[in-house]
């Protein structure tokens, strides 16, 4: 093997072994989009991840959104790494990226919890209806009662005992 295939072998080993915390976002931006390189991406979460997390607990004021929002502004930067123009700019692009992410699961969160507040109110009665069922209730208890238990029944396949009325 001569000299000049070693060469693109060194800069290979050079590149893969240099320290992360000496790169550019630039540099590691390119690593991880072109290799999906984790120690990449990891840098870049641990150089920018306290600024995202920042931006996401002022806009939303919950821990447990900001999380959220958190991960989702990762998840974008992951999915868009290889189409950023400038790359000098993460700083920049991260925090928009987290403001709008947490703006929009602030919107979602209200929606989710009006929802959740129409979903749990109890439905209103037509009294008309209401009459009705006042004096079906005791009448639909009643015939029920008379029923076979459950426990009367076979699980084998046999019928039912006959349920015994009580005397009277």
């Amino acid at each position: 093997m001569g000299t000049g295939q070693l060469v693109p072998i060194i800069h290979y080993l050079r590149r893969i072994t240099a320290p992360a915390a000496a790169l550019t976002d630039g540099q590691l931006l390119a690593r991880f989009a072109a290799d999906r390189e984790e120690a990449a991406f990891a840098a870049l979460l641990r150089r920018h991840g306290p600024m995202v997390l920042g931006v996401c607990r002022r806009v939303l004021g919950d821990l447990h959104l900001a999380e959220d929002a958190f991960q989702a502004t990762f998840l974008v930067l992951a999915r868009k790494a290889g189409s950023l123009r400038q790359p000098e700019l993460l700083p920049q692009w991260l925090h928009g990226v987290a403001a709008r992410t947490a703006a929009k699961t602030r919107v979602d969160a209200v929606r989710r919890r009006a929802h959740e507040r129409q979903a749990a109110r109890p439905l209103a009665m037509d009294p008309v209806n209401d009459l009705v069922w006042r004096d079906l209730r005791p009448m639909l208890d009643e015939e029920v009662s008379r029923l076979p238990a459950l426990a009367d029944m076979s699980t084998h396949g046999k019928s039912p005992q006959p349920a015994t009325t009580p005397d009277p």
